[in-house]
């Protein structure tokens, strides 16, 4: 069963690779330069983790990113993710062999995953949800060996998994609540028992929260800056109503949120993944002899109310193709849910089922989710709904990243350049300029010294109109005195790039 999965995954991996499609994502980038620079760095280390990107995926990519290869064309992360992928389809298959009773619903529950081209994709790709899928069905797996085995190790190895999902997505901090909750009450043993083991499940898993906010407080001197410092995704929110007076259609609405979750799901997942679901949750609530035994599938369920609040509330941002406006934007979110949809149509394979039942049962599961599969793919990989996102949305294609790449192709010289890397997240990966050769607001320890003369560590200087850069030389204008214009360039929606370069002595 490994090889095949291993096979599946690594195929499709190599596949969208030759594709050119695995490194496209604003985000990807984002998070190989993360990786890359806790080693390559003015300042690498502790002073790279920052105050939005929860840090695992980075740790994790760090050593693979070290090499220029992997870094540039974003491999270091995609292996994480590929390998990510492997571990939660085995475990995926795993439940649905225990709680059914059954390989075949097992096997249901495999091809929900692998058979999934849009999950393929994101796996291919250098995103966090893969490895953070990986996280919570290994939470859920354990808890279910938990419920059926009664002993405490599982219960620390629930909290593990759960504590490295808090570690590598937002949303698994949504989880943890009812996972305890899930642990207090799946169990008649005495309620001092029962207290005692959600309690350590809430320490140990409640610390990826908590170091997280202590990380906040010491760097940034403000716990909450991942939430509402100048680079969360509410600032980022205030500044797109104040500068276009364009809100999220799904701002302050639940019921508009959930239309727009929905529809996602259908795009990405699958209209017949879902029937099957439905048809998987009705089964959960008809067998009463396997109900109990199934109930820990049900906290797979927990991202839906999680995006559907997180829209409504505009804490993040969805748009579909076929809802306005019209767009893509993050629909990768709807993936969050595939292993609660694949484990849910395993139910419909039952060892309480005849074997030649079970069989056609398997049998018509495949071929559903195989022609669905091949449906999505008939198009091409690039015509796939995440990675159609993924194109229209690369950063790469921007005016100012491609003219500033077409500028440093010509002219770097291998000296320091003062720049907003995360700006323009295109230009370091594409001509390998080292992040050690640029300073940015993250190396604190040289920035905050730049007011004070920025020729003594850079040649170069590139000023966008709206980023750090040009809010430092707004304050500083005399820190220009030895720096020359070399090329500027006005974009639309009112961005401008001027790049500087230091006068001859």
């Amino acid at each position: 069963m490994w090889t095949g999965i291993i096979a599946a995954a690594f195929g499709s991996l190599a596949y969208f690779y030759a594709q050119g499609l695995t490194d496209l994502y604003g985000d990807a980038l984002a998070h190989m330069e993360g990786a890359r620079r806790l080693f390559d760095s003015l300042t690498p280390g502790f002073g790279e983790i920052g105050s939005v990107w929860l840090p695992l995926f980075h740790v994790l990519a760090a050593p693979l990113a070290i090499n220029n290869h992997l870094w540039r064309t974003g491999l270091a992360g995609s292996l994480i993710s590929i390998a990510a992928l492997c571990g939660a389809a085995w475990f995926l298959f795993r439940l649905g062999l225990e709680m059914n009773g059954s390989i075949a619903a097992g096997l249901v529950a495999l091809a929900g995953v692998l058979l999934c081209p849009n999950m393929l994709y994101l796996a291919s790709t250098p995103m966090t949800e893969p490895l953070a899928i990986l996280w919570s069905v290994l939470a859920v797996y354990s808890l279910f060996r938990f419920q059926m085995s009664g002993r405490t190790r599982w219960v620390v190895g629930a909290a593990l998994a759960a504590f490295l999902g808090t570690m590598t997505r937002y949303d698994e901090w949504y989880v943890l609540p009812f996972a305890a909750l899930f642990i207090l009450l799946v169990r008649k043993d005495s309620w001092r028992v029962r207290f005692r083991r959600a309690l350590l499940f809430s320490v140990i898993a409640g610390a990826g929260p908590l170091l997280w906010i202590l990380h906040n407080a010491y760097r940034f001197g403000n716990p909450l800056e991942f939430y509402n410092g100048p680079y969360s995704a509410l600032a980022i929110y205030a500044h797109q109503v104040a500068t276009t007076a364009f809100r999220y259609p799904t701002d302050g609405s639940f019921l508009i949120s959930a239309r727009y979750y929905l529809e996602d799901l259908k795009l990405v997942v699958g209209p017949w993944s879902l029937e099957l679901a439905v048809l998987g949750l009705i089964m959960w609530l008809v067998d009463r002899h396997l109900r109990s035994k199934r109930a820990a599938a049900l906290l797979l369920l927990v991202p839906l109310p999680f995006y559907m609040q997180a829209m409504a509330s505009a804490a993040v941002g969805l748009y579909v193709p076929t809802l306005v406006p019209y767009s893509y934007y993050n629909l990768r979110y709807g993936l969050e849910m595939l292993p609660a949809i694949a484990l849910l149509a395993s139910f419909l394979v039952s060892s309480v089922l005849p074997w030649k039942i079970r069989m056609g049962l398997l049998a018509g599961c495949l071929l559903i989710l195989g022609a669905q599969g091949v449906g999505m793919m008939s198009r091409g990989a690039s015509n796939l709904p995440v990675a159609k996102e993924a194109i229209l949305n690369t950063p790469c294609t921007s005016p100012g990243d491609r003219a500033l790449i077409r500028f440093f192709a010509r002219n770097y010289d291998g000296q320091t350049i003062l720049m907003q890397s995360g700006k323009w997240p295109c230009v370091a990966p594409r001509l390998g300029i080292p992040y050690r050769k640029i300073l940015d607001a993250s190396n604190r320890k040289y920035w905050l010294q730049l007011p004070h003369g920025p020729q003594k560590w850079v040649e170069w200087i590139v000023r966008g109109s709206d980023d750090p850069v040009n809010s430092l030389m707004r304050a500083y204008p005399d820190s220009l005195n030895d720096f020359e214009p070399v090329y500027r360039r006005a974009f639309p929606k009112h961005q401008t790039i001027t790049i500087y370069r230091r006068k001859p002595e």
